[in-house]
């Protein structure tokens, strides 16, 4: 049984590509042992194989923006930018709000022109403000996770891990990334058998997690080691990103 955001096998699906985009951002595939993946747009260069990725980082200028007012039950509220924006940007994405009124809500978002100011956001079926906004409020503007993923960073990690990639796939072209069961990952340092590896913000790959607190509250667990390869080689990681 399939739902239209979940999709079962077949086994090399997973390593299928497109130049169109097939489903929505996220949609998620399952194989039957339970290893799961997610449908991506990448952006930048060509992916890795096995090589962790992320988000692309939030746009500075989009984000803390000073809310216009808007009524509850509005399907298509709209924001001044700090730069101009390209049209659809931010489609399959976020309206969140950061700061009150409407603090905590978070709205999908399906379409919007290209602009800078009073740009109309209109937000996905089913989804209207339930809170009016206010110039107090404060709106960030989030793309969706799986737009234009990349390798993880070097020293610094700008948005969150996603998954690891599977197959070569080229800058907007769309695919899989694994996100959850066996995999074969990059590995930098020592990894132990059995314990946690963890996005230490090395260049597309895993590490362990460090034992230093300071330096543990930086990094996220992305998986277990099941078989340990040297470093700058891949290792065997059950991934633990999607459940």
């Amino acid at each position: 049984m399939s739902f239209p955001n979940v999709l079962y096998g077949p086994e090399g699906e997973q390593f299928s590509r497109y130049t169109t985009q097939r489903w929505p951002l996220g949609t998620q595939l399952v194989m039957q042992d339970g290893r799961k993946y997610r449908f991506t747009l990448a952006g930048g260069t060509t992916l890795v194989i096995g090589d962790l990725l992320t988000s692309k980082a939030n746009v500075a200028n989009d984000v803390d923006r000073t809310g216009i007012a808007a009524a509850v039950g509005s399907k298509a509220p709209t924001l001044t930018l700090g730069g101009a924006t390209t049209a659809n940007l931010y489609a399959e994405g976020f309206w969140n709000i950061s700061v009150t009124p409407g603090g905590g809500e978070s709205y999908l978002i399906n379409n919007h022109l290209a602009g800078t100011t009073a740009v109309v956001f209109n937000l996905e079926s089913g989804h209207t403000l339930r809170t009016a906004i206010t110039i107090t409020s404060r709106v960030d503007l989030i793309a969706n996770p799986y737009k234009s993923v990349i390798q993880t960073p070097v020293t610094t990690t700008t948005a969150a891990p996603v998954g690891v990639a599977v197959s070569a796939v080229t800058n907007a072209e769309y695919g899989w990334v694994q996100t959850a069961g066996m995999a074969c990952v990059l590995t930098s340092g020592t990894v132990v058998l059995g314990a946690p590896v963890a996005n230490i913000q090395v260049a597309g790959a895993v590490g362990p997690l460090s034992t230093t607190i300071a330096t543990t509250v930086v990094q996220q667990v992305v998986g277990t080691c099941q078989r340990v390869a040297a470093g700058a080689a891949w290792s065997a990681v059950k991934l633990l990103l999607d459940g």
